[in-house]
C-alpha cells in the first residue's frame, strides 16, 4: 500500500467521520459526556397517538396551537430555554421513573415523564413510589416492556410539544412536559 492509498484511505474515513457526527442532532447542544447519555435514544417524530385512557385537558393554561418557553431540565438541557408549541394537552398523573433500556441495557435514572395511561395493568390513582411496573410507553427507544420503578409523582397537565433544537433539529409530538416546566413567552 503506497502513502497516496493511506492518504486517499484516511481522507475517506475522515470524511466520513464528520459526515457521521453531523447527522447526531445532539452536535453543537450536548457536550462530550452527555453524548453519551440515553437521549440518544430519544424519538424525534414522535408519534400524535397517545395511550388509551388519556383525558384531554378540558382549559390547559397553554391551549393547542400556542406558544410557551420551556423550562424542562430533563433532556439534559436540550429544552431549558427553548420556545415550543403546543400540541397535544392531557390530564393525567405523571411519574419520574428509573428503568434500565431494553435497548442499550443502560440505567436510566429518573427519566421524565411518564404518564398513567402509558403504564400496564395499573388501577387508578397515583402509584407509590418504589412501585415497580412495565411501560407501553415509546417515546425513547428502549423503555417500552422495560421495568419502571417509579420515583415519584405529580397530578398535572401534560403537554406534547413541538420544539427545535439549536442546532435546528426539528422534534415532533414529544411526550412529555409538566406544566410547572412551561412558561408563558411574555
Amino acid at each position: 500500500m503506497t502513502k497516496k492509498d493511506v492518504l486517499i484511505i484516511f481522507v475517506l474515513f475522515a470524511g466520513f467521520f464528520i459526515f457521521y457526527v453531523n447527522q447526531n442532532p445532539h452536535v453543537g447542544v450536548l457536550s462530550g459526556d452527555e453524548m453519551a447519555m440515553h437521549h440518544l435514544d430519544m424519538v424525534y417524530e414522535g408519534s400524535y397517538e397517545v395511550p388509551d385512557g388519556l383525558k384531554v385537558a378540558e382549559n390547559p393554561t397553554y391551549p393547542i396551537g400556542s406558544q410557551a418557553l420551556s423550562r424542562a431540565d430533563h433532556m439534559d438541557g436540550m429544552m431549558d430555554g427553548v420556545e415550543v408549541t403546543i400540541v397535544g394537552t392531557y390530564e393525567t398523573i405523571a411519574y419520574a421513573t428509573t428503568y434500565t433500556s431494553t435497548n442499550t441495557g443502560m440505567r436510566v435514572e429518573e427519566h421524565k415523564w411518564v404518564v398513567h395511561e402509558e403504564l400496564v395493568d395499573v388501577s387508578a390513582g397515583a402509584l407509590k413510589d418504589g412501585a415497580e411496573v412495565l411501560t407501553r410507553a415509546q417515546h425513547m427507544k428502549g423503555m417500552n416492556d422495560a421495568v419502571h420503578t417509579i420515583d415519584y409523582s405529580t397530578p398535572t397537565t401534560v403537554y406534547m410539544v413541538d420544539f427545535e433544537l439549536p442546532n435546528g433539529t426539528k422534534v415532533t409530538n414529544h411526550k412529555w412536559v409538566v406544566e410547572e416546566e412551561l412558561e408563558p413567552l411574555y
